[in-house]
């Protein structure tokens, strides 16, 4: 085995593991996304609904300065 093959098996070798590294971060943010939009439908599901009497309330904010 030569140097410069054994330097071009080294750079293979961590093109490898960078491509690893890419597919698990990928799977990892893709995950990450699958939950955050199930905590988003879940957190609207359990909002409750206003009735036509409480309509009015939280759009207002009052400031005294």
């Amino acid at each position: 085995m030569s140097v410069s093959s054994g330097v071009t098996h080294q750079l293979s070798q961590q093109k490898v593991g960078d491509a690893v590294g890419v597919q698990v971060a990928k799977k990892a943010m893709d995950i990450e996304a699958q939950n955050a939009i199930t905590l988003v439908q879940s957190a609207a599901q359990a909002a409750p609904s206003k009735s036509a009497t409480e309509a009015h309330l939280g759009q207002n904010l009052d400031l005294m300065v």
